[in-house]
C-alpha cells in the first residue's frame, strides 16, 4: 500500500502532529534495529533528532545540545539517504542547527518541520494519518520516560547484558 516504510511514516505523523518524540524514537529504533542496525544509519539520525528535541522540550539543555550535535554529525554523511527517504537534507540540517542555535540562547521550545521533498510522501503520510490520533496530553508527552511502561525494554536489555556476560552475542 505505501512505498516508504510504515514505522517511519508513523514516525513523521507522531513527529509533525502530536510532537510525541519519545514514540518516534521507540518506533524507529525498532525499526533501525530489524533492517540496519548500523550505528551510522539514516535511521539513527533521525532518532537522535527526535530525542534532541525532546530533551530541548524538557528543558534538559545539555542533553538537547549533545543529542543534536550527534544528528547533525550524522544526517550530515547520510544526506543522500535522506533524499532516498523524501527529506530536503539541507533544509533540514540547517533547521537542526537553528534549534540548537536557540537552546543555546535559552529560546522556549519550538517544533521543527521534518522538510518533505518528494510529493510521494506528502501523500502517503497524509493518507496514513487519515486515521492517526494524536496524544493530547501535554504532561505526558513531556515525561513519557518516566510515565510509560517500559518493562519489555528493560527485561530486554537485561537479558542482552546477560547474553553479552555469557560470551553469546553475536553481534
Amino acid at each position: 500500500m505505501y512505498s516508504y516504510p510504515v514505522p517511519y511514516l508513523a514516525f513523521l505523523a507522531h513527529f509533525h502532529i502530536d510532537r510525541d518524540y519519545f514514540e518516534c524514537h521507540e518506533l524507529l529504533e525498532e525499526y533501525w534495529k530489524k533492517i540496519d542496525g548500523t550505528r551510522d544509519s539514516v535511521w539513527v539520525g533521525f532518532i537522535q533528532c527526535a530525542v534532541f528535541l525532546y530533551h530541548y522540550r524538557r528543558g534538559n539543555k545539555a542533553g538537547a545540545l549533545r543529542m543534536a550535535q550527534k544528528s547533525i554529525s550524522c544526517l550530515i554523511r547520510r544526506q543522500e539517504a535522506l533524499r532516498e527517504l523524501g527529506v530536503d537534507p539541507e533544509h533540514f540540517l540547517l533547521l537542526i542547527e537553528q534549534a540548537a542555535d536557540d537552546v543555546k540562547a535559552d529560546v522556549p521550545f519550538e517544533p521543527i518541520e521534518i522538510p518533505i521533498a518528494d510529493p510521494q510522501l506528502q501523500n502517503e503520510l497524509k493518507q496514513f494519518t487519515a486515521a492517526f490520533e494524536p496524544e493530547s496530553n501535554e504532561q505526558f508527552l513531556l515525561n513519557k520516560h518516566k510515565l510509560r511502561d517500559r518493562t519489555d525494554v528493560l527485561d530486554a536489555r537485561t537479558a542482552a547484558i546477560a547474553l553479552k556476560k555469557a560470551g553469546k552475542v553475536t553481534r
